[in-house]
């Protein structure tokens, strides 16, 4: 027997759910990996040399 052609106004649900619970697998996969300082890596640098600025301004008064 020859195969049928596929109408295109017929849809087959099943990809369609396999591929929505695929990315319900995946959402649900995904570790928490917020970090305390955002997402900028030199956050934690520019955050040192500001606390490292701010006690040499409370620091070097004293010894002048």
């Amino acid at each position: 027997m020859a195969r049928r052609q596929e109408d295109p106004r017929v849809t087959d649900l099943r990809r369609y759910r396999r591929a929505r619970e695929l990315q319900q697998r995946q959402t649900r996969q995904r570790p928490n990996t917020e970090r305390l300082l955002g997402g900028r890596p030199r956050a934690g640098l520019i955050l040192i040399v500001v606390i490292l600025l701010i006690a040499a301004a409370g620091i070097l008064p004293m010894f002048f």
